[in-house]
């Protein structure tokens, strides 16, 4: 089978303003990887061509590769696919076995690269929010922790009042009975 007179896939790496830098993405030879990308070949033979960008907009998932079908991958319904956080090696070489097979729209994409897809709109997550949901809970719990301290407070200060009342003498305690009955709360 010969994919000679199509396109085949291409690689856009980012290597503008986070991605391919040390101070981003430490631990990471990032001009050996951007060669090793370059040197993808497909399952014809040919060298696929990798281009460079300065930046595609999603700098949080450092390092981010996409990989465009071939002409045949994108009569196949194949589409690009945004790969973010390609920081192993592993992951480059699975990149590179995804393409030998015929990359997007022709080979299924390999499970080690399921976690790392990603799209261009893709928004980095917002701590404050969590953090105002958290204070906004707490807030909550405390307020009813004091509205359940209130009650508490009170029940008490009607039992002592009832306990106060009831040893003044026995025919009060009767007539103080009677009063708390009737104002709401049920005897039991």
């Amino acid at each position: 089978m010969s994919d000679l007179g199509g396109r085949p896939c291409q690689l856009t790496v980012c290597r503008g303003c986070c991605c391919g830098k040390r101070k981003k993405v430490p631990g990471v030879d990032h001009k050996a990887q951007l060669a090793r990308l370059s040197a993808i070949d497909d399952r014809s033979g040919r060298t696929v061509p990798v281009r460079t960008s300065k930046c595609l907009g999603i700098c949080f998932q450092g390092n981010v590769v996409v990989v465009q079908p071939s002409q045949a991958g994108r009569a196949a319904g194949g589409r690009p696919v945004w790969l973010g956080e390609i920081t192993d090696d592993a992951l480059v070489g699975a990149i590179d076995e995804w393409i030998f097979r015929g990359g997007p729209g022709l080979a299924p994409l390999p499970g080690v690269l399921a976690d790392h897809v990603t799209s261009k709109d893709a928004k980095k997550p917002k701590k404050r929010k969590k953090a105002k949901n958290a204070r906004k809970a707490k807030k909550e719990r405390s307020k009813a922790r004091e509205k359940s301290e209130r009650k508490a407070r009170k029940k008490a200060a009607r039992k002592a009042r009832g306990a106060a009342q009831g040893s003044k003498g026995k025919a009060k305690r009767g007539d103080a009975g009677k009063k708390a009955g009737k104002g709401g709360k049920k005897n039991r």
